[in-house]
């Protein structure tokens, strides 16, 4: 893969206006008719000529996915082929320049390891890396046993959207030992443009600042539910709090390693000193 433009060029203070055309989004609900992200295939094609506007080359396909799928969900492996193939069939039919790599965004629960060591539920691509996430109010305590469990059955595990976990919440601090045992921390675009709010922005800026955030992600669902890939945006506002070199690395050299199986070497997370829990 090419290097950015002018990477390593700029450092601290980095004007928002930094761009570059080479993005990878590792978080997307773009598979059509699949969770409650794109409502048809019209929408998904939609949602990729925006990602294509907005710099990403790369996107992962993340449906919902769980161990037992509950009476309500069409989650299944082969759903996820079919519709991906679909989309990948029309991408090139449109001219759409948009690479697209499978997953699962899994939930994490009692018995989800099995599960994708049975092949009900997916890595990104061909790698050992996952897409992770939890119930609102996991405990740290039981997050942690989670991730540690998929990493003792050598797999790589992205935690998605972080910044929404109560826990964090209280205190980003409980992701520390979580981050020095190698768990990744894909913080969502959205939330630190701040469309969702100040009080999330705050703490995923708070995130970004102290070396707790790896990768951002979209989570785009969808123009029925105006969430569209934003990752453009992120990218400048991350440009802003830590240096072009940082900002570059979590929309593209990070999730590009994450998708290689490639190691990574990432600076420590720093205490954050004063935290005034939850608003």
């Amino acid at each position: 893969m090419s290097p950015l433009a002018g990477e390593g060029a700029e450092g601290e203070g980095q004007p928002a206006h930094h761009q570059h055309e080479t993005m990878i989004d590792l978080h997307t609900h773009i598979l059509h008719e699949f969770d409650d992200g794109a409502e048809s295939l019209s929408d998904a094609l939609v949602m990729a000529r925006a990602a294509v506007a907005n710099g990403i080359t790369t996107v992962a396909t993340t449906p919902h996915g769980r161990g037992v799928p509950p009476p309500n969900s069409r989650y299944s492996v082969a759903l996820i082929r079919e519709r991906f193939a679909v989309l990948q069939t029309a991408l090139e039919a449109e001219a759409i320049p948009l690479t697209l790599v499978a997953g699962t965004e899994i939930y994490g629960e009692a018995g989800a390891l099995a599960a994708l060591q049975a092949g009900r539920l997916l890595t990104y691509g061909t790698s050992r890396a996952l897409l992770l996430e939890f119930p609102l109010e996991v405990r740290a305590e039981a997050a942690a046993e989670l991730i540690f469990g998929f990493q003792l059955a050598n797999y790589r595990v992205v935690v998605a959207h972080p910044e929404r976990y109560r826990f964090v919440r209280q205190d980003p601090n409980a992701l520390i030992p979580l981050i020095e045992r190698g768990a990744l921390m894909q913080l969502t675009s959205g939330a630190l443009i701040g469309r969702q709010g100040s009080h999330m922005q705050r703490v995923t800026k708070q995130m970004l600042q102290h070396g707790m955030a790896h990768i951002l992600a979209t989570d785009s669902h969808g123009p029925h539910l105006r969430r569209m890939p934003d990752l453009a945006e992120a990218h400048a506002v991350a440009c802003e709090l830590v240096g072009a070199e940082v900002a570059d690395a979590l929309v593209l050299h990070t999730p590009a390693a994450i998708l290689a199986d490639a190691a990574l070497d990432l600076p420590p997370p720093e205490h954050i000193r004063r935290w005034f829990g939850l608003w």
